[in-house]
């Protein structure tokens, strides 16, 4: 009868006593606010980085079309004698 209930969690925390304050508040669960706040900007910056590969595609496509002449351009300098 004399045990001491002890929260489950109380075990995980280190009771170094010395900024027992900033280890919680670096390893406490978010909470909703911040947790709907982070996945807001998680798909903003997953929006942000597809447009970016999306563009970069497209800006190599278009350098390999202006590296490689057209076959019109190259029937044309043929039969121009060029």
């Amino acid at each position: 009868m004399g045990e001491d209930i002890t929260d489950p969690n109380e075990e995980a925390v280190p009771g170094t006593g010395v900024n027992d304050h900033a280890w919680e508040r670096e390893h406490r669960h978010p909470t909703p606010e911040q947790a709907r706040s982070i996945g807001y900007r998680r798909r903003d910056a997953e929006a942000k980085l597809e447009q970016h590969q999306q563009e970069a595609r497209e800006k190599a496509e278009h350098a390999e079309e202006q590296d490689t002449p057209d076959e019109a351009t190259n029937q044309k300098d043929t039969e121009n004698g060029g």
